[in-house]
């Protein structure tokens, strides 16, 4: 038998490979959900479990020094809440985003103890053994502008400039002795600091930022601090879940002569939440 000719070899391979690149080229590509880093609007809704420690103090109007409080021991507020946090993505550009954000479950905490050792609050003095039904109200809403100085398909890492608005509340009311001091304040509060992503896989993706500021303005010094870090998972295109921790620390110590105090809370706890992207 005669020694087969490469060319009666080569034609039939050469058929192989085409039907065969052919039929891959067929195929449908492997799904994969799209980049997270490149949606361009995102809402998001979560819950925090945060573990909260206040502190409160509040002058008289002749500038006595009131009684510094421990919101969870003296006056029983519950150091464990459950808060709703919500926030809104938009990516003007590739590079640059806007982030707002709001608790739309409150942080409003109250309690009702006898006391345990004599206060001054505000104008009025509270007695060992009165009944003291004291709550605490917090607002926050975040709005912030982050440029992003590396943006690639794999990471972003951008700083970031914006405004927190707080707002608390503080009340004490003994309604035997038809007693009642009530301390309320609410200031804007610039904040620079640091936001980044990275696609760990197809999937998976990290998320952390920080923000920090601290001021003096008329008489009244005060620091803020937030920061949170995420876990992401992309179920797919368009949903997002994420496992993270989140907190923010806050100061305000008031010298002004009729409005003296002290206000300082830090709150931070495991947080779960799901995004919406497009």
């Amino acid at each position: 038998m005669p020694a087969p000719s490469f060319r009666s070899i080569a034609r039939p391979l050469a058929v192989g490979l085409l039907l065969a690149s052919t039929a891959a080229a067929a195929r449908p590509p492997v799904e994969e959900p799209d980049n997270l880093l490149n949606d361009s609007l995102t809402l998001q809704a979560g819950l925090v479990s945060s573990s909260n420690h206040t502190t409160v103090r509040y002058d008289s109007a002749a500038g006595t020094p009131g009684t510094v409080i421990d919101g969870e021991k003296d006056l029983g507020l519950p150091s464990r809440k459950l808060a709703g946090r919500a926030e809104l993505m938009f990516r003007m550009k590739k590079r640059h985003r806007v982030h707002i954000g709001n608790y739309y479950l409150p942080l409003d905490r109250r309690a009702t103890v006898p006391l345990e050792k004599t206060i001054n609050f505000g104008n009025s003095t509270y007695n060992v053994g009165d009944i003291v039904a004291s709550s605490l109200k917090v607002r926050l809403l975040a709005i912030n502008y982050t440029y992003d100085f590396v943006k690639t398909d794999r990471v972003e890492l951008g700083a970031s400039l914006g405004f927190d608005v707080i707002g608390f509340e503080a009340s004490a009311t003994v309604a035997a002795r038809l007693r009642s001091e009530t301390q309320d304040h609410s200031a804007p509060a610039p904040l620079a600091g640091l936001d980044g992503t990275v696609r760990l896989s197809s999937r998976f993706y990290g998320e952390a930022r920080a923000q920090y500021v601290r001021a003096n303005v008329q008489e009244v010094h005060g620091s803020l601090q937030t920061y949170e870090a995420n876990l992401l998972y992309r179920l797919n295109p368009n949903v997002t879940f994420g496992l993270g921790y989140s907190g923010f620390k806050v100061n305000v110590d008031s010298q002004k002569a009729t409005d003296g105090g002290q206000f300082a809370m830090r709150s931070n706890g495991p947080q779960l939440f799901a995004r919406v992207g497009f």
